[in-house]
Protein backbone atom coordinates (compact mmCIF):
# COMPACT_ATOMS: atom_id res chain seq x y z
CA UNK A 1 0.00 0.00 0.00
CA UNK A 2 2.95 2.35 0.85
CA UNK A 3 6.76 2.60 -0.48
CA UNK A 4 9.04 0.98 1.42
CA UNK A 5 11.21 3.84 1.76
CA UNK A 6 8.93 5.33 3.87
CA UNK A 7 8.89 2.24 6.46
CA UNK A 8 10.74 0.51 8.77
CA UNK A 9 10.55 -3.35 8.43
CA UNK A 10 11.84 -5.57 11.20
CA UNK A 11 11.85 -9.34 11.24
CA UNK A 12 11.94 -12.18 14.06
CA UNK A 13 12.30 -15.70 13.39
CA UNK A 14 12.33 -18.45 16.22
CA UNK A 15 12.89 -22.20 15.98
CA UNK A 16 11.42 -24.37 18.71
CA UNK A 17 12.80 -28.02 18.80
CA UNK A 18 10.79 -30.18 21.06
CA UNK A 19 12.68 -33.42 22.73
CA UNK A 20 9.09 -34.93 22.03
CA UNK A 21 5.72 -34.82 22.13
CA UNK A 22 4.27 -34.81 25.69
CA UNK A 23 2.00 -31.33 26.42
CA UNK A 24 3.55 -29.19 29.56
CA UNK A 25 1.55 -26.43 30.49
CA UNK A 26 4.42 -24.16 31.02
CA UNK A 27 5.39 -24.45 27.20
CA UNK A 28 2.53 -24.94 25.40
CA UNK A 29 -0.13 -22.40 26.80
CA UNK A 30 -0.01 -19.01 26.41
CA UNK A 31 1.66 -18.88 22.80
CA UNK A 32 -1.43 -17.53 21.34
CA UNK A 33 -2.81 -20.58 20.19
CA UNK A 34 0.17 -21.92 18.54
CA UNK A 35 -0.26 -25.68 19.63
CA UNK A 36 -3.53 -26.64 19.80
CA UNK A 37 -4.97 -28.25 23.26
CA UNK A 38 -2.54 -31.14 24.59
CA UNK A 39 -0.75 -30.96 21.87
CA UNK A 40 3.04 -30.21 21.22
CA UNK A 41 5.42 -29.86 18.12
CA UNK A 42 8.71 -28.80 16.92
CA UNK A 43 7.91 -25.42 14.54
CA UNK A 44 9.18 -22.27 13.39
CA UNK A 45 7.72 -18.73 14.21
CA UNK A 46 8.21 -16.12 12.29
CA UNK A 47 6.91 -12.01 12.77
CA UNK A 48 7.32 -9.83 10.23
CA UNK A 49 6.34 -6.47 10.94
CA UNK A 50 6.16 -3.09 8.79
CA UNK A 51 5.60 0.58 10.05
CA UNK A 52 5.08 3.29 8.06
CA UNK A 53 5.38 7.16 10.04
CA UNK A 54 3.43 9.12 7.73
CA UNK A 55 0.59 8.54 7.82
CA UNK A 56 1.23 6.53 10.81
CA UNK A 57 0.67 2.63 10.46
CA UNK A 58 2.14 -0.10 11.35
CA UNK A 59 1.10 -3.91 10.48
CA UNK A 60 2.01 -6.80 12.21
CA UNK A 61 2.07 -10.70 11.28
CA UNK A 62 2.84 -14.05 12.61
CA UNK A 63 2.84 -17.17 11.26
CA UNK A 64 4.52 -20.20 12.01
CA UNK A 65 6.05 -23.72 9.50
CA UNK A 66 5.13 -26.77 10.59
CA UNK A 67 6.60 -29.73 8.57
CA UNK A 68 5.30 -28.02 5.00
CA UNK A 69 2.29 -26.51 6.81
CA UNK A 70 2.06 -22.72 7.50
CA UNK A 71 -0.47 -21.56 10.19
CA UNK A 72 -1.02 -17.93 10.55
CA UNK A 73 -1.01 -17.17 14.32
CA UNK A 74 -2.13 -13.38 13.91
CA UNK A 75 -2.05 -10.57 11.32
CA UNK A 76 -2.90 -6.89 12.46
CA UNK A 77 -2.85 -3.44 11.14
CA UNK A 78 -2.85 -0.44 13.33
CA UNK A 79 -3.63 3.33 12.16
CA UNK A 80 -2.52 5.44 14.96
CA UNK A 81 -4.50 8.52 14.23
CA UNK A 82 -3.99 12.04 16.36
CA UNK A 83 -6.92 11.09 19.34
CA UNK A 84 -7.48 7.50 18.05
CA UNK A 85 -6.86 4.26 17.18
CA UNK A 86 -8.10 1.62 14.98
CA UNK A 87 -7.19 -1.92 14.51
CA UNK A 88 -8.13 -4.56 11.88
CA UNK A 89 -7.47 -8.55 12.46
CA UNK A 90 -6.61 -10.28 15.63
CA UNK A 91 -4.89 -8.43 17.82
CA UNK A 92 -4.64 -7.64 22.14
CA UNK A 93 -7.40 -5.74 23.48
CA UNK A 94 -5.99 -2.98 25.66
CA UNK A 95 -5.07 -3.51 28.66
CA UNK A 96 -4.49 -1.39 32.49
CA UNK A 97 -1.25 -3.09 32.73
CA UNK A 98 1.17 -4.54 31.31
CA UNK A 99 0.69 -8.61 32.02
CA UNK A 100 4.31 -9.98 33.30
CA UNK A 101 6.48 -12.98 31.96
CA UNK A 102 4.83 -15.81 32.96
CA UNK A 103 1.21 -14.65 34.08
CA UNK A 104 -1.33 -17.18 33.85
CA UNK A 105 -3.37 -14.93 32.15
CA UNK A 106 -5.74 -12.08 32.76
CA UNK A 107 -9.67 -13.10 32.99
CA UNK A 108 -11.34 -11.61 30.17
CA UNK A 109 -8.10 -11.59 27.18
CA UNK A 110 -4.61 -13.58 27.67
CA UNK A 111 -2.38 -15.18 25.21
CA UNK A 112 -3.50 -18.44 25.79
CA UNK A 113 -5.41 -18.49 22.57
CA UNK A 114 -5.78 -17.48 18.94
CA UNK A 115 -7.16 -14.29 18.81
CA UNK A 116 -10.25 -13.91 17.51
CA UNK A 117 -10.54 -11.47 14.17
CA UNK A 118 -12.73 -8.33 14.13
CA UNK A 119 -12.24 -4.39 14.23
CA UNK A 120 -11.36 -2.02 17.05
CA UNK A 121 -11.22 1.29 17.50
CA UNK A 122 -9.79 2.96 21.24
CA UNK A 123 -9.10 6.32 22.47
CA UNK A 124 -5.76 7.34 23.62
CA UNK A 125 -4.92 8.66 27.31
CA UNK A 126 -7.43 11.66 27.59
CA UNK A 127 -7.59 14.00 30.69
CA UNK A 128 -10.65 13.59 32.47
CA UNK A 129 -10.75 15.43 35.97
CA UNK A 130 -7.58 14.82 37.55
CA UNK A 131 -7.22 11.66 35.97
CA UNK A 132 -6.76 9.99 32.45
CA UNK A 133 -9.47 7.97 30.83
CA UNK A 134 -9.21 5.56 27.56
CA UNK A 135 -11.98 4.05 26.20
CA UNK A 136 -12.29 0.57 23.44
CA UNK A 137 -14.69 -0.84 21.39
CA UNK A 138 -14.35 -4.28 19.66
CA UNK A 139 -16.46 -5.81 17.25
CA UNK A 140 -15.46 -9.53 15.94
CA UNK A 141 -16.53 -12.43 14.73
CA UNK A 142 -15.09 -16.38 15.63
CA UNK A 143 -14.34 -19.15 13.56
CA UNK A 144 -16.05 -21.86 13.39
CA UNK A 145 -15.91 -23.93 16.20
CA UNK A 146 -16.49 -28.02 16.63
CA UNK A 147 -19.66 -29.03 16.73
CA UNK A 148 -21.30 -25.62 15.36
CA UNK A 149 -21.74 -24.56 11.65
CA UNK A 150 -20.36 -21.61 12.31
CA UNK A 151 -19.00 -19.36 14.82
CA UNK A 152 -20.84 -16.73 16.84
CA UNK A 153 -20.22 -12.84 16.71
CA UNK A 154 -18.04 -11.07 19.85
CA UNK A 155 -18.43 -7.42 21.18
CA UNK A 156 -16.04 -6.00 23.52
CA UNK A 157 -15.88 -2.86 25.52
CA UNK A 158 -13.99 -1.51 28.28
CA UNK A 159 -13.18 2.10 30.21
CA UNK A 160 -10.23 2.22 31.90
CA UNK A 161 -9.41 5.28 34.52
CA UNK A 162 -5.75 6.42 35.63
CA UNK A 163 -4.41 8.42 38.44
CA UNK A 164 -0.84 9.31 38.45
CA UNK A 165 0.67 10.15 42.21
CA UNK A 166 4.69 10.73 42.52
CA UNK A 167 6.15 8.34 40.72
CA UNK A 168 3.03 5.32 41.25
CA UNK A 169 0.10 4.90 39.02
CA UNK A 170 -3.29 4.04 40.14
CA UNK A 171 -5.64 2.33 37.70
CA UNK A 172 -9.21 0.95 37.31
CA UNK A 173 -11.45 -0.75 34.54
CA UNK A 174 -14.22 -2.12 33.45
CA UNK A 175 -14.57 -4.94 31.03
CA UNK A 176 -17.51 -6.57 28.95
CA UNK A 177 -17.86 -9.01 26.16
CA UNK A 178 -20.50 -10.85 25.12
CA UNK A 179 -20.68 -13.50 22.46
CA UNK A 180 -23.89 -13.69 20.63
CA UNK A 181 -25.80 -15.00 17.12
CA UNK A 182 -24.23 -17.75 15.13
CA UNK A 183 -25.97 -21.22 15.42
CA UNK A 184 -26.93 -23.38 18.45
CA UNK A 185 -25.82 -27.22 18.81
CA UNK A 186 -28.68 -27.91 16.76
CA UNK A 187 -27.40 -25.69 13.54
CA UNK A 188 -30.23 -23.54 14.04
CA UNK A 189 -29.24 -19.83 13.38
CA UNK A 190 -29.51 -17.50 16.05
CA UNK A 191 -31.06 -14.40 14.18
CA UNK A 192 -29.32 -10.77 14.50
CA UNK A 193 -30.60 -7.26 13.99
CA UNK A 194 -29.88 -3.79 15.36
CA UNK A 195 -32.59 -4.23 17.86
CA UNK A 196 -30.40 -7.54 19.11
CA UNK A 197 -26.98 -6.11 19.00
CA UNK A 198 -28.50 -3.06 20.94
CA UNK A 199 -29.48 -5.29 23.55
CA UNK A 200 -26.11 -7.34 23.60
CA UNK A 201 -24.39 -3.67 23.35
CA UNK A 202 -26.62 -2.07 26.76
CA UNK A 203 -26.87 -5.47 28.67
CA UNK A 204 -30.32 -6.13 28.35
CA UNK A 205 -32.45 -8.95 28.03
CA UNK A 206 -32.93 -11.07 24.74
CA UNK A 207 -36.01 -10.47 22.46
CA UNK A 208 -38.30 -13.06 21.21
CA UNK A 209 -36.22 -13.82 17.94
CA UNK A 210 -33.52 -15.06 20.91
CA UNK A 211 -33.05 -18.53 22.45
CA UNK A 212 -35.46 -18.57 25.88
CA UNK A 213 -32.44 -18.95 28.33
CA UNK A 214 -31.31 -15.05 26.58
CA UNK A 215 -35.18 -13.52 26.22
CA UNK A 216 -35.15 -14.77 30.71
CA UNK A 217 -31.68 -13.09 31.28
CA UNK A 218 -29.45 -11.15 28.98
CA UNK A 219 -28.71 -11.35 25.64
CA UNK A 220 -25.67 -13.78 24.31
CA UNK A 221 -23.29 -14.97 26.89
CA UNK A 222 -21.83 -12.12 28.57
CA UNK A 223 -18.86 -12.09 31.08
CA UNK A 224 -16.01 -9.18 32.09
CA UNK A 225 -14.08 -8.10 34.84
CA UNK A 226 -13.24 -5.04 37.64
CA UNK A 227 -9.54 -4.44 37.22
CA UNK A 228 -8.07 -2.36 40.35
CA UNK A 229 -3.98 -1.96 39.54
CA UNK A 230 -1.31 -0.30 41.51
CA UNK A 231 2.16 -0.06 40.15
CA UNK A 232 5.33 2.32 41.22
CA UNK A 233 7.35 2.83 38.40
CA UNK A 234 11.12 0.86 37.85
CA UNK A 235 9.75 -1.05 40.66
CA UNK A 236 6.31 -3.33 41.35
CA UNK A 237 2.87 -3.46 40.33
CA UNK A 238 -0.17 -5.14 41.90
CA UNK A 239 -3.31 -5.97 40.42
CA UNK A 240 -6.72 -7.88 41.33
CA UNK A 241 -9.13 -8.59 38.69
CA UNK A 242 -12.93 -9.46 40.02
CA UNK A 243 -14.65 -11.80 37.42
CA UNK A 244 -18.37 -11.35 36.57
CA UNK A 245 -20.40 -14.07 34.98
CA UNK A 246 -24.04 -12.69 35.46
CA UNK A 247 -25.68 -10.10 37.63
CA UNK A 248 -24.44 -11.94 40.81
CA UNK A 249 -20.82 -11.22 39.70
CA UNK A 250 -21.49 -7.59 39.03
CA UNK A 251 -22.97 -7.19 42.57
CA UNK A 252 -19.68 -8.95 44.12
CA UNK A 253 -21.35 -11.73 45.54
CA UNK A 254 -18.86 -13.75 44.26
CA UNK A 255 -15.99 -11.33 45.65
CA UNK A 256 -12.77 -13.19 46.21
CA UNK A 257 -13.12 -15.06 42.56
CA UNK A 258 -10.27 -13.66 40.16
CA UNK A 259 -6.57 -12.90 39.38
CA UNK A 260 -4.62 -11.54 42.48
CA UNK A 261 -1.00 -10.76 41.23
CA UNK A 262 2.04 -9.11 42.53
CA UNK A 263 5.17 -8.81 40.71
CA UNK A 264 8.37 -6.99 41.70
CA UNK A 265 11.07 -6.22 39.23
CA UNK A 266 14.39 -4.42 38.06
CA UNK A 267 17.37 -4.46 35.64
CA UNK A 268 18.41 -7.79 37.36
CA UNK A 269 15.45 -9.44 38.39
CA UNK A 270 11.94 -10.25 37.83
CA UNK A 271 9.69 -11.92 40.46
CA UNK A 272 5.95 -12.82 40.09
CA UNK A 273 3.38 -13.98 42.14
CA UNK A 274 -0.22 -14.77 41.32
CA UNK A 275 -3.58 -16.12 43.07
CA UNK A 276 -6.30 -17.71 40.76
CA UNK A 277 -9.47 -18.45 42.69
CA UNK A 278 -12.56 -19.12 40.93
CA UNK A 279 -14.24 -21.41 44.03
CA UNK A 280 -17.26 -19.13 45.06
CA UNK A 281 -19.38 -18.35 41.70
CA UNK A 282 -21.83 -16.60 44.11
CA UNK A 283 -22.56 -19.94 46.04
CA UNK A 284 -23.21 -23.66 45.22
CA UNK A 285 -27.35 -23.26 44.34
CA UNK A 286 -28.72 -21.38 41.60
CA UNK A 287 -30.01 -18.93 41.87
CA UNK A 288 -27.75 -16.48 42.46
CA UNK A 289 -24.87 -18.56 42.48
CA UNK A 290 -23.46 -21.78 40.74
CA UNK A 291 -22.42 -19.50 37.91
CA UNK A 292 -19.97 -21.84 35.92
CA UNK A 293 -17.39 -19.26 34.76
CA UNK A 294 -16.56 -19.53 30.81
CA UNK A 295 -19.03 -22.21 30.06
CA UNK A 296 -22.59 -21.08 28.70
CA UNK A 297 -26.25 -23.53 27.59
CA UNK A 298 -25.98 -22.42 23.82
CA UNK A 299 -22.00 -22.23 23.27
CA UNK A 300 -20.59 -25.31 24.28
CA UNK A 301 -17.32 -24.38 23.87
CA UNK A 302 -17.89 -21.56 25.76
CA UNK A 303 -14.91 -18.55 26.27
CA UNK A 304 -12.36 -20.76 24.19
CA UNK A 305 -11.63 -20.77 20.86
CA UNK A 306 -10.34 -23.71 19.05
CA UNK A 307 -10.71 -25.50 22.75
CA UNK A 308 -8.44 -23.04 24.08
CA UNK A 309 -9.06 -20.63 27.14
CA UNK A 310 -9.64 -17.22 25.55
CA UNK A 311 -8.77 -15.74 29.39
CA UNK A 312 -7.05 -17.28 32.18
CA UNK A 313 -4.84 -20.29 31.44
CA UNK A 314 -5.63 -22.24 34.34
CA UNK A 315 -9.00 -22.27 33.70
CA UNK A 316 -10.62 -24.09 31.25
CA UNK A 317 -15.33 -24.41 30.47
CA UNK A 318 -15.41 -27.89 31.44
CA UNK A 319 -12.81 -27.32 34.58
CA UNK A 320 -13.50 -23.99 36.04
CA UNK A 321 -13.65 -24.12 40.03
CA UNK A 322 -10.09 -23.99 40.75
CA UNK A 323 -7.47 -22.40 43.63
CA UNK A 324 -3.87 -22.14 41.74
CA UNK A 325 -1.27 -20.03 43.02
CA UNK A 326 1.76 -18.98 40.22
CA UNK A 327 5.29 -18.23 40.53
CA UNK A 328 7.63 -17.28 38.42
CA UNK A 329 11.17 -15.84 38.65
CA UNK A 330 13.79 -14.81 35.99
CA UNK A 331 17.00 -13.49 37.15
CA UNK A 332 19.73 -11.96 34.44
CA UNK A 333 23.77 -12.11 35.06
CA UNK A 334 25.44 -10.68 31.96
CA UNK A 335 24.42 -12.53 28.92
CA UNK A 336 22.49 -15.10 30.97
CA UNK A 337 19.19 -15.35 32.32
CA UNK A 338 17.56 -17.97 34.48
CA UNK A 339 13.95 -18.77 34.12
CA UNK A 340 11.83 -20.64 36.89
CA UNK A 341 8.10 -21.18 37.24
CA UNK A 342 6.40 -22.61 39.55
CA UNK A 343 2.35 -23.30 39.74
CA UNK A 344 0.02 -26.02 41.81
CA UNK A 345 -3.58 -25.93 40.28
CA UNK A 346 -6.47 -27.64 42.81
CA UNK A 347 -9.56 -28.59 41.00
CA UNK A 348 -12.57 -28.95 42.62
CA UNK A 349 -16.37 -29.84 41.27
CA UNK A 350 -17.66 -28.20 38.58
CA UNK A 351 -21.30 -26.31 38.36
CA UNK A 352 -22.25 -27.69 34.82
CA UNK A 353 -25.99 -26.13 34.72
CA UNK A 354 -28.44 -25.20 36.97
CA UNK A 355 -28.88 -28.62 39.16
CA UNK A 356 -32.63 -27.80 39.26
CA UNK A 357 -31.54 -25.17 41.33
CA UNK A 358 -30.42 -27.49 44.17
CA UNK A 359 -27.32 -26.90 45.91
CA UNK A 360 -24.55 -28.51 44.68
CA UNK A 361 -23.50 -31.64 47.25
CA UNK A 362 -19.89 -32.16 48.09
CA UNK A 363 -18.86 -28.86 45.70
CA UNK A 364 -15.95 -28.49 48.19
CA UNK A 365 -14.52 -32.05 47.41
CA UNK A 366 -11.25 -32.17 45.16
CA UNK A 367 -10.93 -33.18 41.62
CA UNK A 368 -7.91 -33.20 40.69
CA UNK A 369 -3.76 -31.15 41.67
CA UNK A 370 -1.48 -30.41 39.01
CA UNK A 371 1.94 -29.37 39.69
CA UNK A 372 3.66 -27.47 37.17
CA UNK A 373 7.17 -26.56 36.93
CA UNK A 374 9.72 -25.15 34.41
CA UNK A 375 13.48 -24.59 34.64
CA UNK A 376 15.01 -22.53 32.03
CA UNK A 377 18.16 -20.73 30.79
CA UNK A 378 18.87 -18.51 27.57
CA UNK A 379 22.30 -17.03 26.07
CA UNK A 380 22.36 -13.61 25.01
CA UNK A 381 24.79 -14.32 21.58
CA UNK A 382 24.73 -10.63 20.88
CA UNK A 383 21.99 -8.50 20.86
CA UNK A 384 19.83 -10.09 17.55
CA UNK A 385 20.61 -13.52 18.84
CA UNK A 386 19.39 -15.69 21.63
CA UNK A 387 19.20 -19.26 22.35
CA UNK A 388 17.32 -20.69 25.20
CA UNK A 389 16.99 -24.58 27.07
CA UNK A 390 13.79 -25.00 28.66
CA UNK A 391 12.90 -28.13 30.91
CA UNK A 392 9.18 -28.55 31.82
CA UNK A 393 7.08 -31.28 34.09
CA UNK A 394 3.34 -31.53 34.49
CA UNK A 395 2.41 -33.54 36.25
CA UNK A 396 4.58 -36.93 35.32
CA UNK A 397 5.05 -35.30 31.57
CA UNK A 398 7.96 -33.64 30.76
CA UNK A 399 9.45 -31.92 28.26
CA UNK A 400 12.69 -30.37 27.11
CA UNK A 401 12.31 -27.32 24.55
CA UNK A 402 15.55 -25.57 22.92
CA UNK A 403 14.95 -22.45 20.73
CA UNK A 404 16.59 -20.09 19.03
CA UNK A 405 16.03 -16.41 18.17
CA UNK A 406 17.05 -14.15 15.21
CA UNK A 407 15.85 -10.43 14.76
CA UNK A 408 16.98 -8.54 11.88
Amino acid sequence: MFSYTYSQISNEVKINLFQNSNYTHFLNNNQEGLYPRNKSFSNIEILSRIKYNNPNIESKIVWSMIDSSIKIIYLDTTFDLKKIKIKLGSFNSEKLYISPQYSSGSMIFSKNAKKIAGFSMNSKWRPILNMEYKMEFFHGKFPKQKDYVDGPYLHYKSVMLRKKLSNALIGFSIQHAVQFGGYDINGSKIPIDLTDFSNVVFSRNGSNSQPLSDQLYRAGNALGAFTLSIEKINNFKVYYEHYIEDKSGLKTLNFGDGLLGINIFSDKFNLLFELVNTKNQSGNKHPPGADSYYSHQIYNFGWSNDNQTIGNSFIHPKNNRIFAYNLGLIATHKSLSYHISSAKIKSFIPYQGNNNNQPYENHNDLLDTRELLLLGLEKMVNENKYISIYFSKDRSYKNVLISYKLSF
